[in-house]
């Protein structure tokens, strides 16, 4: 018997909010991201965020964006972030630049 008050896993509310939590009590790093329009921001994170809310911050900071493919990845050497439960830690990206390109049509 399938318990009714569990929420499906991979479905998330429209109104997710795309804005993480920065716990200041734990190691902090900053991220620059360039993006593919030319701009560039900036995202401040714990060393346990993931390449995913990155991603999400992407997507709040330029919601136009969103609706286009892309990826996000690094420089020297270029690698494409694609593994998005993977923690910024982890991903090598303390510190970092990441940078957006379109996803090839």
């Amino acid at each position: 018997t399938a318990s009714s008050s569990a929420a499906p896993p991979t479905r998330e509310p429209e109104s997710m909010n795309t804005r993480f939590e920065v716990d200041q009590s734990k190691p902090t790093t900053s991220v620059q991201v360039r993006l593919a329009d030319g701009t560039r921001i900036v995202a401040r994170v714990n060393l346990t965020h993931t390449v995913g809310d990155l991603r999400n911050f992407i997507n709040a900071s330029r919601p136009g964006m969103a609706a286009r493919a892309y990826t996000i990845g690094t420089t020297f050497p270029n690698r494409t972030l694609e593994d998005d439960a993977q923690s910024i830690e982890a991903a090598g990206l303390k510190n970092s630049v990441v940078v957006q390109r379109w996803a090839d049509a």
